[in-house]
């Protein structure tokens, strides 16, 4: 019988090695926050170098509650307007950027959403 219950214990534990389980605690909420809603919305998602592109961060059903969004574009230079609430990016060199921003309610993280702009270079 020991032998068996190590057996399975040893099942067990390779089993659950295997199991990707959902990160709760990072882009997901629950409880009242699980209904916030956050979406970036770019006025372009291809841009020439230099050119300066507008992202509208829509959030949904924060009810009156603190808000403040952080914005990310590593490569990018960002001017914010509207508490936060428009970022207007622009990237010097070509290539494909990503833009991303956080969502804190009450300061506490509750969504994150991102796109992908691609920077064509000036053709002179």
């Amino acid at each position: 019988m020991v032998k068996r219950g190590m057996l399975l214990a040893g099942l067990a534990a390779v089993v659950l090695q295997g199991c990707t389980l959902p990160d709760r605690g990072r882009d997901t909420a629950f409880g009242p926050d699980s209904e916030i809603g956050l979406r970036l919305q770019p006025s372009s998602r291809t841009m020439v170098e230099g050119e300066v592109t507008t992202i509208m961060a829509n959030t949904e059903n924060l009810l009156g509650r603190d808000a403040e969004i952080e914005w990310y574009a590593p490569g990018g230079e960002i001017m914010t307007e509207d508490n936060g609430r428009i970022a207007r990016v622009r990237f010097n060199d070509p290539g494909t950027y990503s833009v991303s921003a956080r969502l804190f309610v009450d300061g506490n993280l509750v969504r994150r959403d991102s796109v992908t702009i691609r920077v064509q270079e000036l053709r002179r």
